[in-house]
């Protein structure tokens, strides 16, 4: 069974007759403290999932998905100036946006982040953090905080074994004078205002030594993240709101969240859902210090059918390891193109596709009205990779030729997308082994090519000056002249690419000789002959 039924099964079950009658909340959400790498989009897509699935079944439902801007700037990233780190402490709302053209600096990274999910056609509902605050929806959440700090202090200290002071209040206010909220620490609560001093030091941002009295409420105040987590699922009403793996660790934040949001603010909290990590290339990401690949950046470089496929295909308990620089996006293609032949095949010829890779293939197109559109030819991306290197090729022909019959628009469609992103593949990040350049001049490396091999070169540049040849014939001539030779595969084989790529590797021959221009190869097979 698909992993987002076995979940919402799950749910169902558990909190199905409080869901009667009205509307399911899922929500999630997103610090903008720097751009956000791809790894933030595991838990996006898992629940923008969960929101199809129930919609599918018929369940009314919405996934509000916050873009929080009210966290402290903790951290200058590497691609920001240097000099940000003069607002170190401000929400980042209040820190300017890097362009000087956005709202702020959390809106800066939001804008290119949220138009990238709303370009996947997931559904969600975008809000931001610090429009609630204002509003005055955390006022009632702020003042209970305030009223019982020593229950949740007593909630730290038995979940996490984190020992929290007497004098800790489980609020943050800004500084009238210089606008951090890091730095700001609470004195006194008087059911009205709190007495703070502006004196604390968190990484590189210093308080400015101003001490005040202020109201918490309005905006004017945040919380610590599990406080504030657990007064978030209360404010938006949340049913189902999972987390990574981590936040459920042994005394995790989900675990005191949990317990703030049901003994402090009596509210029962969401369903929890776990989802483990997206790896680039085995390593885990950080946005605020600008360790890898960012989330824009992964998912302009796929379709956006191949994106969502991705994103589903494994269980949320499994890893997604992602290599852009490596095979993942070959293997990501010829993974997607086997799942769907077998879903227009199934029924033909005995054809079965198994239920769980349907509903994979059905919620990665869920966006689509019908889903006949997408019965389409395939052309391997691996293939596409080699013919749009190849100079003076019409790949659409080509493509033709490999599907036997004449490309429908559907198909045109089709191809043109992954000559696109083939492209973008290849100037980006491909491996070398997939880059395949024409040399000019012969190679210097085929000077150490042996008399056996240049024997072979010779008559194959002999051969191919008799007629014009397909990629089947070719690959034929190819296995005629090896035996007649008496050399291994790998030496003839060899010979060809190191005399036009000067590398000792390449695409499938047939092709790759079928796709250049004749008398080239001629010409060169006689020069690296001699």
């Amino acid at each position: 069974m698909f992993w987002g039924d076995d979940i919402i099964d799950d749910f169902l079950k558990e909190r199905g007759e409080a869901m009667k009658g009205r509307q399911v909340v899922l929500r999630d959400e997103k610090t903008l403290s720097g751009r956000p790498h791809v790894g933030s989009l595991r838990s996006f897509v898992m629940h923008a999932v969960l929101s199809d699935v129930l919609t599918s079944r018929g369940v009314d439902n919405k996934f509000l998905y916050e873009i929080n801007d009210t966290d402290a700037f903790d951290s200058v990233p590497s691609y920001v100036p240097a000099e940000f780190s003069e607002h170190l402490g401000k929400r980042l709302k209040d820190v300017p946006s890097p362009d000087g053209k956005a709202e702020n600096y959390a809106m800066y990274f939001a804008n290119e982040y949220t138009g990238a999910l709303k370009d996947s056609k997931y559904t969600a509902e975008y809000y931001v953090a610090s429009k609630k605050y204002e509003a005055g929806e955390y006022d009632e959440y702020i003042r209970l905080a305030l009223d019982h700090k020593d229950e949740i202090r007593e909630i730290y200290r038995t979940e996490s074994g984190s020992e929290k002071s007497e004098s800790w209040y489980p609020c943050q206010v800004i500084c009238d004078k210089c606008g951090k909220i890091a730095t700001t620490k609470i004195l006194s609560w008087d059911d009205d205002e709190v007495e703070y001093s502006c004196s604390e030091e968190l990484g590189g941002a210093k308080g400015c030594g101003h001490e005040g009295k202020k109201s918490p409420f309005g905006g004017n105040a945040t919380m610590p993240w599990k406080v504030e987590w657990a007064a978030k699922f209360c404010v938006v009403g949340v049913d189902l709101e999972g987390a990574g793996k981590d936040h459920y660790a042994a005394g995790g934040s989900r675990h005191v969240s949990n317990r703030i949001c049901e003994e402090i603010f009596k509210h029962k909290h969401p369903f929890d859902v776990r989802h483990e990590f997206i790896l680039l290339g085995g390593a885990k990401m950080s946005s605020s210090s600008g360790v890898g690949a960012t989330a824009v950046e992964i998912y302009e470089l796929l379709p956006r059918y191949l994106f969502r496929f991705m994103m589903i295909q494994k269980e949320v308990m499994k890893t997604i390891n992602f290599d852009p620089a490596g095979d993942t996006v070959p293997v990501l293609f010829d993974q997607y193109d086997e799942i769907c032949r077998g879903y227009f095949a199934e029924g033909k010829d005995g054809e079965e596709v198994k239920d769980h890779k349907k509903s994979i293939f059905e919620f990665a197109h869920f966006y689509e009205k019908d889903l006949k559109v997408l019965d389409r030819y395939l052309p391997r991306f691996s293939q596409i990779v080699f013919f749009v290197q190849m100079p003076h090729m019409d790949i659409e022909e080509k493509v033709a030729e490999l599907k036997g019959s004449a490309l429908t628009e559907a198909d045109k469609e089709e191809l043109a997308e992954r000559v696109e992103h083939a492209k973008k593949w290849l100037k980006d990040y491909s491996p070398e082994r997939y880059v395949f350049e024409i040399q000019e001049e012969l190679p210097e490396s085929a000077s150490s090519l042996s008399d056996g091999q240049k024997k072979f070169l010779g008559a194959l540049g002999k051969a191919l000056g008799e007629k014009d040849w397909s990629a089947e014939e070719l690959h034929g001539k190819v296995h005629e002249l090896k035996t007649e030779s008496g050399l291994e595969p790998k030496e003839v084989f060899g010979s060809l690419y190191i005399s036009i790529l000067g590398k000792d590797s390449g695409p499938k021959a047939g092709w790759f000789l079928e796709a250049l221009d004749k008398e080239f190869l001629v010409k060169r097979f006689e020069e690296a002959s001699q």
